[in-house]
């Protein structure tokens, strides 16, 4: 069996992460299997990877906050890089012959960059599934509908893919009725639950350890890739600043390896304070960090959410609402199902924040996700699902 993975990777780090933990599932499930991992993500070495499974990496671009893109590194025309990025993508997709390529979130890809490989596909092997990993949410649903029609997304789904794996619930946020799916389309999907995280990790006692922690309590504040996290690790620093005489807990925090290093040095300089708190960039292992909090503070991306809910943590989320407002719409869904406490970001401030925080760690026990529908077994059925559509143009696997 071989799977083709495409992750466009324009910014953080939630798509190749997402595509990796489904990899490792497929590799669990299916030794034999052969992957290959498209991808944009300047960290994809970083990632421990399972066997039988390599990347190709293209050039990287970033997802501006207007919500446009460019190159992230190259100092070339936008048009040449994506054309570079559309070539590398076809002639693996020619060579490779995958039995079944799963698309993350983008259903034509950057700029379409997709295009053309999915239509080669479809007429010179029609044996391949093509299937679209369709995130939870995408973004308002209003805005959605407009952009798919515009970008002609709604006939690729119609006539092009095979299947839609939705990374989420219908009951929790339903893509068929909010973004109007056909009934052809609608009868794709196939509603596989969150992508939970494999939750073994390092021993408590051994994080704290290596923290130096000076207490028994741990905060720690991620902002996902970084690239626009400032202002909440500002206001948590500030916070502590604020605190610094009655302080009862340690802090990490992380930065994420796409802030800036101009952003960097001007959280560095609350080192001179003397304030009890761990400044990191970036960990392959953040599940052992998290898990070794008493309290997580961060942004609403996907996959920080599912780390969250994987550990059963409890958690202060403070939403990104530009360019997308996938985020909000997210927290406020999980808010309302009590699995973590939600700040806007436009009431974000260090007293505020003090405020949510001093109420959380006064909470009782964190709502578990299974209490409450959130299905996290993600990654077992999308695997599932990929050895079934697989096996109808092949032997049994």
């Amino acid at each position: 069996m071989k799977i083709l993975i495409y992750s466009h990777d324009s910014y953080g780090l939630g798509h190749i992460r997402r595509s990796l933990s489904i990899a490792r599932q497929v590799a669990s499930d299916f030794p034999s299997a052969e992957q290959l991992l498209l991808t944009g993500s300047a960290q994809a070495h970083s990632f421990e990877k399972p066997d039988r499974l390599d990347y190709v990496k293209f050039p990287t671009i970033s997802k501006f906050s207007a919500g446009g893109y460019g190159p992230r590194s190259l100092p070339i025309p936008f048009e040449s890089l994506m054309a570079i990025r559309e070539e590398m993508i076809f002639n693996t997709v020619k060579h490779f012959k995958a039995d079944l390529v799963l698309v993350d979130k983008a259903p034509a890809g950057i700029r379409g960059e997709m295009l053309r490989s999915l239509k080669f596909l479809k007429s010179e092997y029609p044996k391949t599934k093509l299937v679209l990993g369709m995130r939870d949410i995408e973004d308002d649903a209003l805005l959605v509908r407009e952009e798919w029609k515009r970008g002609g997304v709604y006939p690729l789904l119609e006539e092009v893919y095979d299947a839609i794996f939705l990374y989420g619930s219908r009951d929790i946020y339903d893509p068929v009725y909010e973004y109007d799916l056909s009934p052809e389309t609608c009868e794709k999907v196939i509603s596989c639950g969150y992508i939970g995280r494999d939750t073994s990790v390092r021993p408590v006692e051994q994080v704290r350890k290596e923290l130096n922690m000076k207490t028994n309590t741990l905060i720690v504040v991620t902002v996902g890739g970084g690239g626009d996290g400032l202002s909440i690790l500002s206001a948590y620093l500030e916070m502590l600043s604020l605190l610094r005489n009655h302080l009862s807990f340690d802090s990490l925090l992380v930065t994420g390896p796409l802030m800036s290093q101009e952003q960097r040095l001007h959280l560095q300089r609350y080192d001179m304070k003397g304030l009890p708190f761990t400044l990191v960039d970036f960990t392959p292992d953040m599940m052992s960090y998290l898990n070794a909090a008493d309290l997580i503070i961060s942004m609403g991306g996907y996959n920080t959410f599912c780390e969250i809910l994987s550990l059963n943590k409890r958690a202060i989320i403070v939403p990104r609402v530009k360019p997308r407002l996938e985020q909000l719409i997210r927290a406020e869904r999980f808010s309302d199902l009590g699995l973590v406490r939600m700040l806007h970001p436009d009431e974000l401030s260090p007293e505020r924040l003090w405020k949510e925080v001093n109420c959380e760690m006064k909470g009782g026990e964190p709502v578990r996700p299974k209490d409450v529908g959130v299905d996290l077994n993600g990654a077992v059925n999308v695997s599932r699902a990929i050895g079934q559509l697989v096996s109808k143009n092949r032997l049994p696997i």
